[in-house]
């Protein structure tokens, strides 16, 4: 190199190359609202569904489409696979539709034991409202907020610096 800072015509020439970085780790709303979703519907399966302590352990899966169902597999049958899925999607970064279809699950589910316990109950002559318990409430909050946590933004965008590093320099 000369004093004045130019370069000879036969100096080889160097190529730049860009130098990134990253945040690695970007949490969204998506997944984070999906946890909390996933959370409420475990928590659900440990509370009582229906008046007189009913959990979902003691309750039929085939209850959804038989009233007089009687013996098991439990409604846990349905339950636990529809928090495993909600579970992985807030989990992954791809994971709004299994977070959609989690949530979707979990409502039709909520929805037919609603349907058929209200079937019970008026055949019984029992107030329907005063059958249900705190479990249910719960399981059908979880599948509400999984499905919309499914509409949000699974991660945040992440910085990114992108420098030109001059090779000559370093």
């Amino acid at each position: 190199m000369t004093a004045s800072g130019a370069v000879p015509q036969n100096a080889p020439v160097r190529a730049r190359r860009p130098q990134r970085t990253r945040w690695s780790v970007a949490i969204g709303p998506g997944m984070i609202v999906g946890s909390v979703a996933t959370v409420a519907l475990v928590v659900s399966m440990f509370m009582s569904w229906q008046s007189g302590g009913v959990h979902p352990s003691s309750i039929p899966a085939a209850f959804l489409w038989d009233r007089d169902a009687t013996g098991d597999p439990s409604f846990l049958v349905y339950l636990i696979p529809l928090a495993v899925v909600l579970g992985i999607g807030s989990l992954v970064r791809g994971g709004a539709g299994l977070r959609i279809l989690a949530g979707l699950l979990t409502m039709v589910v909520v929805g037919v034991y609603a349907y058929q316990l209200q079937e019970v109950t008026d055949s019984l002559g029992i107030s329907f409202g005063d059958s249900l318990e705190s479990g249910f409430y719960v399981a059908a909050a979880a599948g509400i907020v999984g499905l919309v946590s499914g509409f949000l933004p699974t991660t945040v965008r992440s910085r990114r610096d992108d420098r030109v590093v001059d090779e000559r320099l370093t």
